[in-house]
This record gives C-alpha cells, sequence and structure tokens, in this order.
C-alpha cells in the first residue's frame, strides 16, 4: 500500500507502476472556497419564473455525511462514475419525502457557501472542497478534477426551509487500479501550498466535548503575518474527519467576520467537537500572499482519566 505524509505534496503509489498518481498540495483543481460576503439574516434567492433557489445552509449536524438520507431528505448523486484527472462536474440532487428536488433553503447570511460541499477519497485521503451551483431543475453541478482512483465520498450540508440541518453523504467512483494510504497515528506538522510555508496544529481532541486547537503558519522559521480571510471573514477553514466511517465536523473558527483587507497571523484558533474516540484526519484551508493553501494533519482523540474516588 502506499502511504501519504501530513505535507503540503502528496503522491499515491498504487499497487503496480501503472497506478503510481500525484497529488498536489491543494487537491483544488477545480475545487474553491467561496468567497467572503456581507450578507446578514437569512434569505432565500429567487429566480425570474418565481421559484426558489437554494441560499444557504446553517451549521452541519453531528451526523457529518455518514448517510444519505434523513428526516425525509435524500442526497443522490446524477451520475456515479467519474473520470480520473479529467475536468468535470459532479452532479446531485436533494430530493425531499416527495422525490422532487428541494428548491427552497435557509442561508446563514455569514458567507458561507450556499451548500456545503465537498469529497474525500474513502482511505481519508484528499479532501477537497468544491463550489457548487444549482440550476433550475434542482439539479446541483460542482467542477471538479478528483486525482486518483477509487471511491469518494460526496457531501453536501445545507437548511431546507422549513426543515432541520443535514450533512448527507453518499458514494462516487473513479475506475482504475486503487491502492490506499496508510496515516501516522499522529501528526501534527506540514508544508502547505507550493512548500514554502510551514502550520503545525496544537491542541487536543476530546471526545464528547469542545477541543480548542491552533494553526501556527510560518515560513523558514519566520511567523507569516498575511492570512488573509476566507468564508464569512474568517482566517482559516478546518474540518475534521473521522477515520472509518469518514463522519465530518467542520471546526469553528474563533474569529470571524473580518473585512477582505484585514491581515492576521501566525496562529487561528478554531473549536472542535467529536462525539468518540478514534483518529481523525484534518484538513485546514487558507490564504496567504493571495493564493489559498491547504494542507493536512492526524489527530487522536485524547482522554481525561477520572479520578479514582478517595484517591
Amino acid at each position: 500500500m502506499g502511504r501519504i505524509a501530513g505535507s503540503a505534496a502528496a503522491r499515491i503509489a498504487g499497487f503496480g507502476a501503472a497506478s503510481v498518481l500525484v497529488f498536489t498540495c491543494a487537491w483544488t483543481a477545480g475545487g474553491a472556497l467561496e468567497a467572503p460576503a456581507a450578507a446578514q439574516g437569512r434569505e432565500t434567492a429567487e429566480l425570474d419564473d418565481g421559484r426558489v433557489l437554494p441560499a444557504g445552509r446553517s451549521d452541519p449536524p453531528p451526523d457529518g455525511g455518514v448517510t444519505s438520507t434523513a428526516a425525509g431528505y435524500t442526497l443522490t448523486p446524477a451520475r456515479l462514475m467519474y473520470p480520473w484527472r479529467e475536468a468535470t462536474e459532479i452532479t446531485f440532487t436533494v430530493t425531499g419525502s416527495d422525490g422532487e428536488p428541494v428548491t427552497r433553503f435557509d442561508t446563514p447570511g455569514d458567507g458561507r457557501p450556499v451548500m456545503d460541499v465537498a469529497v474525500i477519497r474513502r482511505d481519508v485521503a484528499g479532501y477537497m472542497r468544491l463550489r457548487a451551483e444549482p440550476g433550475p431543475d434542482g439539479l446541483w453541478r460542482a467542477p471538479v478534477t478528483l486525482p486518483g482512483e477509487g471511491v469518494w465520498r460526496l457531501y453536501a450540508a445545507f437548511t431546507p426551509t422549513g426543515g432541520p440541518a443535514l450533512d448527507l453523504g453518499a458514494d462516487v467512483h473513479v475506475p482504475g487500479p486503487y491502492g490506499a494510504f496508510r496515516f501516522d497515528h499522529e501528526d501534527r506538522s506540514g508544508l502547505c501550498g507550493p512548500s514554502d510555508q510551514q502550520v503545525r496544529i496544537d491542541g487536543a481532541l476530546l471526545p464528547g466535548g469542545s477541543s480548542r486547537l491552533f494553526a501556527t503558519v510560518g515560513r523558514d522559521g519566520v511567523p507569516v503575518t498575511d492570512l488573509e480571510p476566507v468564508d464569512g471573514g474568517a482566517f482559516g477553514s478546518l474540518t475534521v474527519v473521522r477515520q472509518g466511517d469518514l463522519a465530518r465536523f467542520p471546526a469553528r473558527p474563533e474569529v470571524t467576520g473580518a473585512a477582505a483587507d484585514d491581515r492576521a497571523g501566525p496562529g487561528i484558533a478554531f473549536s472542535a467537537s467529536v462525539p468518540a474516540a478514534g483518529d481523525h484526519r484534518l484538513f485546514l484551508d487558507y490564504r496567504s500572499g493571495g493564493e489559498l493553501r491547504s494542507c493536512e494533519f492526524t489527530l487522536p482523540t485524547e482522554f481525561t482519566r477520572p479520578t479514582a474516588p478517595g484517591s
């Protein structure tokens, strides 16, 4: 099997020379973060014909994309097979209990995406945030270039108007030879972007509670202080994915609402909640020098042992 470190560049080694694949640091060919927005409150968007299209979502629930159906809503990919290393579109619908596409959604109004869409391979490699756009037929389209063969999990988080916040998931496939990665039990540092910035993750993941995590960005031992806002005016976006069932838990940035010309660094603070023990992959996106950078880490959960009575 192949192995990937939590660095800015990754290489997949499959079974046999014909299946050697190279993954870039960001894994974002065709995928991007939404730009910050100044909209406030909750709103919807209407087409010229009066139909209401999705305009946002609220925080995703803790099920984290493990199931494709919940509360009467279903995520369905329009196609299951996708090419390897070719520009394409992942297409999908969200249907209600009546089987019809859902076209009315709530928006958080803080610059987050219309719908939080991402993909990750089943070996917990290559998490990519995608920009999805709806069509008048209720079909969502997300441009992507999938850099490796195998089974990929598609996530979509949203809040249907009048319904609960949901984070649904479904599998899609890239045919071809496939060699899965093995990850270290713990990997807290790596290179990001074009391998000129180093990032370290500090803090502990505590199962069943809230944890504080800190990403520190440097370049050749010098703190990086030109971090730029991304989604919602935060200075970074961090997603925690549990190995095994691929449940995802977006971490909450502790600083939000920054203006486009604000800068920060070298630290980015997050609060994360994971419900159970296990190893987790962490995927950080941030912007520095006008460039979106991505890197990956591995953290185990840590336990606080109870004190025995009388001790």
